[in-house]
Parts: C-alpha cells; structure tokens; sequence
C-alpha cells in the first residue's frame, strides 16, 4: 500500500517542516503545490526532500487541492493544512486503520477527531472533521467550492463520501482557530470575498450562506451574519442532518447578542432552534449572556446552568464552544449568582472551577471575598490547602495577592508565613 502526503502551502514556514516531518515514518512521498510563497517554504519542503509543484493562485482553494491529488501516485492520501497534524499516539495508527478500511471497497475515506486548540495548546473545540484528511486515491473523489472546500464523490448526486469512523484511534490537532490567527481582517476579507463569489454561482448552497455567516461574525459585520445564516436556513435540506446545521442558530444567536438585540426578540430564534437541536448547549449559553446583560439574573442562571448540564451529557457531534470552554460557563453563572447574593451557589461554583483550574485569579478572587463574608480567616486558610500546594512558591503568591486585593491582612499574614526569607525579599524586591 503506497501512501502520499499532499499540501498546498503558501508562505507556511513556521509549520511546514513540522507538518511534513512528523509524517516521514507513514508516507511513501510528500507533496507539495506551493500558490505564491514569497518566504523559505519552498526552500524547507525541498530539503525535506518533498515534491514540490507550483499553482498559479486563481483564487480557488478545490483547484489547487485537485491539482496535488493529480500529482499524487498512492493508493491513499493524506491531506492536511499546515497548521494540522496527527497526535503522537495516532501517527503509529495510521497504516493500520487504513489498512482496516482498504478491505472494503465501500468506503472512500476515514474520519478523524479534530481537536481545534490555540497556540498555546488551549482547546476551542472538538469534532470529527467535516472533509475526511485520509482518502483511498479514486477519480471520483475530488474537492469542490472555491473556499471552505469539501471532498465530493463525482459519481453519486449529493457527492456524499462514505467514510470509516477512526475518531477514537487517530486524532488532528488544528491550530488554524487560534484567534491572532482567524482575526486577520485581510484574511477574512478574502474569505468573504471569494463566498460571495461562489454563492453568485451557487445561489442555494446552504453551507456557503453559512460559511459566509461566520466570516460576517468574525469581522464585526453582525447584521450581515445574521442575515446570511437566515438565507442558510431557508436553502438547507431538511431531509438530512448536516453537521452546520445546529451552527446556524448559534451564528444568529451570538450575533443579535453581540447587537444587544433584547432578550425577548432572541428568544424567538432560541425556541426555535430547541425545537430542532433541544441538547445543543451553545443556544444556553448565548441566552444565558443576553439575560445577564438585561440585569435578569434569575433567568441567566436556569440558561447557564441547562448549558453546564448538557454539556456533561453531550454526545453530539457538533463543534460546541461551550463544551470546550465550559470553564467561561461556569464564570458567567458565578456571575449571575453575585448578583443574586446567592453565596453557598457562588461557592459551590468557584470551587468546581478552581478544582479545574487553581489559577483562574478572578475566581479565587471572588471566593476569597465571598468567604470572608461567613467564614473565619483561620478557615480559610485551611480549606485552600485542598487546592493549592502550601510549599509551590507559585501558588502562595496567588494566594497571597488575592488576599491583598480583597484587603485583609491576617490572610495576607498568614501566607507570608508560609514563605521563606528568601522569598519574602524576593518580593519586597519586586514590590519597589
């Protein structure tokens, strides 16, 4: 089983070498179709020893991709971004998987677990990939649309590709989310751009309307997400279940949001997208921000808290920010308890989030202060041993500036008197 590697890059020398070298060990050869560089992306891929082709960019990313399979001799291919790779655990995987479904002639690629993380390894989202990166090298399986392209099987009407599930075997990182990155406005402003393009040649593609929402979204044009994710609903297929089409209500959601729309108007889309996806957690999320920002708390909390719910039940496979950020939910329902003086629920909260994350300074924040209110200093003092390490110098100085900043000095006191002379100096040092 000869297996290839294809890229199509243009200027991606921070990930180039990566991408290609931490496949060395699967792949029979390497492609490349370089659409422009003007950096040391072709100068690294050759001297990885990869074959590498030039693309006149014609603002088609199908093309482009279409014309590396043409130059591709395996009998599968691996297809990924720069800013993808496979897990370290995965990358031993992957013949054997491929072997498992080149037995059935029935199945054209295998899907994988995409993991969306930023670059400083945080998570965003996860997902099976919606375009499969592994493929069986047919002719009838090429990629279509310009942007936000997507692998077809020519020889069947909906172009569906069948695929094989490896999500739990082989898992991609994707860093491509990171938000330095997705917040180019250059870049999405091409991406806008060549949408529109495509919807002018493809009027009721409900996944382009949609895909242009997002863009929409992420420049700050909110009133025209809205109204491309509304075009998306009235083009999708309602005989079939796409992966986006939950993605709609939220896109329309966050951006009334981000509008300040009020609440009452907001919930007119919410209950209808219940209707349709009731255990998508991100809807209860956005609403439960909207009522917040109204000042009505008692109903920001019963939101927040059927999005933490189903967030611990969730089994869709659907991209959810609120299940990879369930940290943020947590944080808007404390907030929603300040409000409400609801302290034994405050508390609750913020021990749940600092069990996940100690370093979450807000938070502490906030639980110090709240304790302070019905709880002794001595109290305290013991209780937090349960989180943090009495003997990380790291962790006492969290503990004592958060002591600091709700001004009380017998705990500031008592974790000085954790610290060591050498330590104390250090911070009187760093104090002038």
């Amino acid at each position: 089983m000869y297996i290839s590697q294809c890229l199509i890059v243009k200027n991606e020398e921070e990930n180039i070498e990566h991408c290609l070298g931490h496949l060395k060990s699967v792949v029979d050869e390497q492609i490349v179709v370089d659409t422009g560089s003007t950096d040391k992306t072709v100068e690294l891929a050759e001297k990885m020893g990869a074959k590498v082709f030039h693309f006149e960019w014609i603002n088609d990313f199908s093309a482009a991709r279409n014309f590396s399979i043409d130059k591709a001799k395996g009998d599968w291919i691996i297809f990924l971004d720069c800013d993808e790779y496979f897990s370290e655990d995965s990358v031993p995987n992957l013949k054997r998987q491929m072997k498992i479904f080149d037995k059935d002639k029935n199945i054209d690629g295998i899907m994988c677990k995409m993991i969306n993380i930023d670059k400083s390894n945080n998570l965003i989202a996860v997902v099976n990939n919606i375009s499969p990166r592994i493929f069986k090298n047919k002719k009838k399986l090429r990629y279509k649309n310009k942007i936000h392209e997507g692998l077809y099987n020519s020889c069947i009407r909906r172009g569906t590709v069948t695929v094989g599930d490896a999500g739990n075997a082989l898992v991609i990182y994707h860093t491509g989310y990171d938000k330095g990155i997705v917040n180019e406005k250059n870049k999405i402003e091409r991406n806008i751009s060549m949408l529109e393009a495509s919807i002018l040649e493809s009027p009721e593609d409900a996944k382009l309307h949609y895909y242009l929402s997002n863009e929409c979204f992420r420049v700050g044009k909110h009133q025209e997400a809205v109204k491309s994710a509304q075009e998306s609903l009235v083009y999708k297929n309602e005989d079939v279940r796409e992966f986006y089409y939950p993605l709609i209500y939220r896109n329309i959601l966050r951006s009334m949001d981000a509008m300040s729309s009020a609440l009452s108007e907001m919930k007119q889309v919410f209950n209808e997208a219940i209707r349709e996806y009731l255990e998508y957690p991100d809807y209860y999320y956005i609403m439960g921000l909207a009522a917040l920002r109204e000042n009505n708390h008692t109903e920001a909390s019963i939101y927040l808290e059927k999005c933490i719910k189903l967030c611990d039940n969730y089994k869709m496979n659907v991209e959810s920010n609120s299940v990879a950020n369930i940290e943020i939910v947590y944080t808007a329902l404390v907030q929603a308890n300040i409000l409400t003086e609801n302290k034994p629920k405050i508390v609750e909260l913020c021990i749940a989030i600092l069990n996940v994350n100690k370093y979450n300074y807000p938070i502490l924040r906030v639980l110090i202060n709240t304790f302070l209110t019905v709880e002794k200093e001595e109290s305290i003092f013991e209780f937090f041993r349960r989180i943090y390490d009495y003997n990380s110098l790291k962790d006492k100085l969290y503990l004592l500036k958060a002591s600091k900043q709700n001004n009380n000095e017998k705990l500031m006191e008592m974790y000085k008197g954790l610290m060591s002379i050498e330590e104390l100096k250090a911070i009187e040092n760093k104090e002038k």
